[in-house]
Formats: structure tokens, sequence, C-alpha cells
């Protein structure tokens, strides 16, 4: 869900932290043990090949390749490989996930279902059936989002059961310290800067560079406009660059709202691009505000990276899995 002009009801009187217990699998429980083998953020269209060629099938390859939003370059949400229907079995049940199209005036109406853990462990599939190519073309136009939610929200998923393996002591300890939280961020996240009610985690020896920052606002209700303000004034302030007229700062033109959804809350988000002042530095950021109404504030979990010429989609997914995994800790 997403609007223009969002005033995020982050601020509602409710308890985010009331628990750490771990997402429910949605439908009923499956016995398949089978793991599933592709790679993050692969994903497997079963179409009749010569179908693919049409507006229609062109219509549903392009919508799970979507790009990624707001990223330096253009990423698709997910690299694509495609089979004949007859192909479907195999080592291509193990995907873990798969969009199966099928056109067949068999079927009364159009139609977008969903099943988990079919073949293997974690999987989605989405079907899409319709008797005719106008039908389907509809369900692209109106399931998009849903589609695409779904694998997103399998991969975020994956990439939050990893990090509960393999993650950075350092930030979990400051995390802890600090706010009486818990996050798992990645492992090569271990460069702690710590600042009044903010720290600043990166990765240190790498090429590329993830970030994770943590600090707390006021608990209220916030404008989009405000979000903005509120971060460029803490990052001013913590994130100088090399001379005193350098610090980080957001390109409000690039910033979008959003919400997501887990552990049976709705969360805010805030995704942009982001600068350091009067250099060519830059990347991506997203940013989770977490309400707490206990302590009468608002956390702000953010993730960013400085990644020239690379991939941002992987590395930036990582990081939003990381917020997700913010708790609150069992003890301070």
């Amino acid at each position: 869900m997403r609007k223009n002009n969002i005033l995020f009801l982050l601020f509602l009187p409710l308890l985010f932290f009331a628990c750490s217990s771990e997402k429910k699998e949605e439908g009923k429980k499956s016995e398949v043990t089978a793991k599933a083998q592709s790679a993050p953020y692969e994903l497997l269209l079963v179409a009749n090949k010569d179908w693919l060629k049409t507006e229609t099938g062109k219509a549903v390859k392009d919508m799970v390749e979507t790009p990624v939003e707001v990223l330096p370059q253009s990423e698709p949400s997910f690299r694509v490989t495609t089979i004949e229907p007859r192909s479907f079995d195999g080592v291509f049940r193990l995907y873990s996930n798969i969009v199966i199209v099928d056109v067949d005036k068999k079927y009364t109406k159009p139609e977008v279902r969903k099943a988990v853990n079919q073949y293997a462990r974690p999987q989605t599939i989405i079907y899409m059936c319709s008797p005719d190519n106008a039908g389907l073309m509809t369900l692209v136009q109106e399931s998009s989002q849903f589609v695409l939610g779904e694998f997103n929200k399998n991969e975020f998923a994956r990439e939050v059961a990893g990090l509960s393996k393999k993650y950075s002591g350092n930030v979990m300890r400051q995390a802890k310290k600090q706010f009486g939280l818990e996050i798992n961020a990645p492992e090569d996240v271990d460069d702690i800067k710590e600042g009044k009610d903010f720290f600043w985690a990166a990765a240190s020896k790498r090429a590329f560079r993830q970030n994770v920052c943590i600090y707390t606002l006021p608990l209220q209700h916030m404008t989009l406009e405000m979000m903005v303000a509120a971060r460029d004034s803490i990052m001013k302030i913590n994130i100088p660059g090399d001379r005193e007229d350098q610090w980080m700062e957001t390109d409000s033109r690039t910033v979008l709202p959003d919400v997501v959804n887990f552990n049976t809350q709705t969360i805010a988000v805030m995704r942009g691009l982001w600068g350091m002042r009067h250099d060519a530095m830059g990347g991506p950021f997203v940013s989770y505000y977490f309400p707490d109404s206990v302590n009468n504030r608002i956390i702000v979990a953010e993730g960013f990276v400085c990644a020239p010429e690379e991939k941002k989609k992987p590395i930036m997914r990582q990081l939003e899995a990381a917020l997700q995994t913010l708790v609150k800790s069992d003890s301070k």
C-alpha cells in the first residue's frame, strides 16, 4: 500500500515490541521437506514459449522483471528463467519462486492463486489462469503488486533465516547496550560509531559498504516531509564528510513512502537515495519506523549502501531483511 501524501499512523497506541515471536507460515502446514535450490531472487516462469512472445506473455515477463524502486541504476526484481509446462519437473520444482501461467477455455474466469511449499521449502508458487488472453492481461494489471509482494516476502523470509544463523555480534551488542534491542545485521557490518541516541555500523572490510543505523525520534505523527527533515538533521550531526561542508543528506526528490507487514504489525517505511553534500558519494537507503509507546519514542532502523559499480539490489535487500529482525531484547 502506498499513498503520495501519507500521514503515517506509526504512532497509534500499540506496542510493537510486545513480543519477538517468529512469523507464522501462511496456509496449511506442509509436510514437504525438500530444500529450495534456486539462488536468491531467481524466479521460474512456466508458460508456453510461443505464448510468451505475445503481448500478454511479454506483459507477464515484464511484471516479474519490474525494476526495483529507488536504486541508482535499473535492476530487475527477479532474474527469470522460462520453461515449457511439459518440462516442469525434477530440479525445476525446487525453485523458491515460481509463476505458472495457463490460458485455456476450461477456466470460467481469470484467477490468481498462491501455493506455499508445494514442492520445496521455502517456496511460493503463483498460478495465473484464464480462459483467454484478455482475462490474463487483466490479471497482470490488477495483481502485479500482489504477485511481486508475495515473492519479495518469500525472499525476505529466506534472508531473515540466513541472518538468524550468521550475524554481526558487534551490532547486536551495541543495539542491546544503547537501545535495549536485538537486530541481526550482516556479519561484516562490525565497525561501530556511537552518538547520542544514535549508532552507525559499517562493513569496513569489503569493496562495497553496507551500513546500519539506529536512532530515535519523539513519538508523534509524522508526514513524509517531517521524516526527511528529521533524517537530514540526525545524519548531518552523526555522518559528516572529510570537510566541514560535507555531510550525508537525503535526495528528497527520490523518497517514497511505503508500509510493510510482519510480526502482525504494520510498519512505516521510507526509501530513497542519499548523497554526501559537496561530494559525489551516494547510494540507496531504506528506513523502518517502529513505534515504541512504552518509551514514548519512535525507533528508526536504517540500512544504506555505498557500492560504486556494484549491483545494489541484493545488498539492499539483505539490509532490509536485517531491519525486519529488530525486536526488544530480553535484557538491556
